[in-house]
């Protein structure tokens, strides 16, 4: 799959010249952990036996599609990378394994995630229908729960970071120009920026409110007006550069 979507890229992804010809060792075995992290996601559900362990199923429906897409996103980051540098330096296989680590670390917290706050919070907080499902979290276990959910979401965009971050100082190594080198660290900083914000929603959950978890949990929503700051500051840099590359 990776092979057939590189033929088609035209030779230049976000205006980096696509330097990754082949598919390498670490992507086959990149393929291999979300293939499994899927497998292990659908084995886990067993067959239902009972009609409300039919529904159940059903109503996980949502959160699995959910948990899918984001691995989906995450593995779509990956190809686009390793197309656009093509590195295989010991730091890399080091990055991405951290990566790969976090991916089958955090895919269960994530789907049980999406599960109660789509099933629970969702249906039977908001909308008042009673879901066969039995979520027994206490407020003070959410904490936990928001917790851990921010730490690995931040985690795995600090992983892109540092990715962007060795592409950049591979910069005369794969003899990116000076425009590659600013789109790179406009990767790097997104990356950065959307890792740091559900960080800065923790100390949202001990504010003296019932609604403390509300707040904190939208508080995520953040991540896109912060990025489409930081990208246009960024483009503005961008336009600048450019325009003294063309000068010169």
């Amino acid at each position: 799959m990776r092979k057939h979507r590189l033929t088609s890229e035209n030779g230049e992804i976000n205006g980096i010249r696509v330097r990754g010809t082949e598919v390498s060792r670490i992507e086959g075995l990149t393929d291999a952990v979300f293939g499994l992290a899927v497998t292990l996601l659908i084995v886990s559900e067993e067959v239902p036996k009972t009609i409300n362990e039919l529904f159940v199923l059903v109503l996980g429906f949502p959160s699995f599609a959910l948990t899918f897409m984001l691995m989906l996103v995450i593995w779509n980051w990956h190809y686009r990378y390793f197309r656009k540098y093509g590195l295989n330096s010991e730091k890399v296989m080091q990055a991405n394994g951290l990566l790969l680590f976090l991916v089958l670390l955090f895919m269960f917290p994530l789907k049980f995630l999406a599960s109660f706050v789509l099933d629970f919070v969702i249906l039977e907080q908001w909308l008042g229908v009673t879901a066969p499902t039995d979520y027994k979290v206490s407020l003070h276990k959410y904490d936990y729960l928001h917790i851990l959910y921010s730490c690995g979401f931040a985690s795995v965009f600090l992983c892109f970071a540092w990715l962007y971050k060795i592409a950049s100082d591979a910069r005369d190594v794969i003899g990116l120009n000076e425009l590659e080198v600013l789109r790179t660290k406009k990767h790097m900083y997104t990356f950065i920026v959307v890792a740091l914000i559900p960080l800065f929603t923790i100390p949202l959950l001990y504010i003296p409110t019932k609604f403390a978890p509300y707040i904190a949990g939208f508080a995520n929503c953040l991540i896109w007006p912060a990025t489409w700051i930081c990208s246009g500051y960024l483009d503005k840099r961008l336009k600048i550069s450019h325009a003294s590359a063309e000068e010169k």
